[in-house]
């Protein structure tokens, strides 16, 4: 079996001697190439295809967004991953539509591989070529949250306090603002009304205000969003509702703190696409909306039949390139179509996409969209088909 070549491109040799060290283990996958810069990288692309490219930002002689680009028109099949530090918003809004990853610098070799390996695992749902062009197209994207990742970096300090996270929070009024306003929605069904995003954080937990974070800077920035025939507070309600549901069906199904978080996480973001399609394709959205309703199909094939394109490819490709956890990703990208992917465990997937389909039926759609169905043949290959009628259960009880 052909080894799939890698080429790793800019100036980091500290990485690329790491790379070559565990590449002469017995058990690695792939052919490795370096290059320095741009102009060398198309020359080794040119004398040897490859299955993926990882490029730092920044480039002598050529940008690599600019490498990105060429690389998608020689082989739109080509993986493409860019590096750049932390928070780097600009830097990651350059890369829409050009690159399939952002990794977030500094990262280590084992942290690159695993990325590579799951992207190649997962090939067969990464956004396809009408998803890259139609988000390069879009001019009105919500760029990575710097707050987000400020409050990532701090979470990484064994220092961290919860009061620490809530100042980081407290200094962008608009976002704080609209994390409170979430918390204290009958979603959460606190008791007490919460005043300060220090208490927000105390009561909620870390990971849980990462996910509100995410959730109300995408919000925030389609706040003014005035879109025929679509509601965005219709749609943040199903949206904060789906990933509590999701959260409580992984707390059923695993211990696993990691990726209960993700679960809901992703069910929080697993309709982004729509958000993007209404604020930059208003009269294409539109006609696919009537379409799901006057024929009563699921609006995302309505959507793949007037866009090329769904609102969960869309929406996972923005979150692929802002840097998210693969899980999440893939659980955007698939929740609709679960049985793509290739592991068969549980996983956010599943909790998204069961949630998705739960939160329907318990809330019909208030925008007259036919309801998601759960796919049951998906949760039997796994094993779950008997705890369908569980999840709802439990799920009715903490809605009451």
């Amino acid at each position: 079996m052909t080894k799939k070549r890698i080429l790793f491109v800019g100036e980091d040799l500290e990485l690329w001697e790491q790379l070559r060290l565990i590449s002469g283990e017995e058990t690695f996958p792939w052919d490795l190439a370096f290059a320095k810069n741009g102009l060398q990288a198309l020359a080794s692309i040119a004398q040897s295809p490859c299955d993926a490219v990882v490029t730092d930002m920044q480039l002598p002689s050529m940008a690599g967004t600019a490498l990105l680009d060429e690389v998608m028109q020689r082989n739109p099949r080509t993986l493409r991953f860019v590096r750049a530090s932390l928070g780097d918003q600009q830097s990651a809004m350059r890369c829409v539509g050009m690159a399939h990853q952002y990794l977030v610098k500094p990262s280590d070799a084992r942290i690159v591989q695993h990325a590579l390996e799951r992207a190649f695992a997962l090939e067969a749902w990464l956004p396809g070529e009408a998803a890259q062009k139609v988000l390069a197209q879009m001019k009105k994207l919500p760029s990575p949250p710097t707050l987000y990742f400020k409050i990532v970096a701090e979470l990484q300090s064994p220092d961290s306090t919860m009061e620490q996270i809530g100042k980081l929070m407290e200094q962008d009024l608009v976002l704080s603002a609209k994390v409170l306003q979430m918390v204290n929605s009958a979603v959460f069904g606190l008791q007490l009304q919460v005043s300060s995003a220090s208490e927000a954080v105390m009561y909620l937990g870390m990971e849980t205000t990462k996910a509100l974070v995410l959730l109300a800077h995408t919000f925030s920035y389609f706040d003014k969003l005035k879109a025929a025939d679509f509601s965005v507070e219709k749609l943040w309600a199903h949206s904060l509702a789906t990933g509590k549901i999701a959260e409580k069906i992984a707390r059923a199904e695993t211990s696993d703190a990691s990726l209960i978080g993700e679960a809901f996480t992703a069910g929080m973001l697993h309709d982004i696409g729509k958000l993007l399609f209404a604020a930059n394709l208003p009269a294409e959205f539109t006609k696919a909306l009537t379409r799901s309703r006057e024929q009563n199909v699921p609006l995302w094939e309505a959507e793949s039949a007037a866009l090329g394109v769904t609102h969960a490819e869309l929406g996972a490709s923005l979150l692929g390139i802002w840097g998210l956890p693969a899980p999440m990703v893939e659980a955007v990208a698939l929740h609709h179509l679960p049985a793509r992917l290739l592991s068969k465990t549980f996983c956010p997937l599943t909790a998204v996409h069961v949630a998705n389909a739960m939160e329907h039926e318990l809330r019909p759609d208030l925008q007259g969209l036919p309801a998601a169905g759960v796919d049951q043949n998906y949760l039997a290959e796994l094993g779950l088909g008997e705890r369908w009628e569980h999840w709802r259960d439990l799920c009715q009880e903490k809605m009451l």
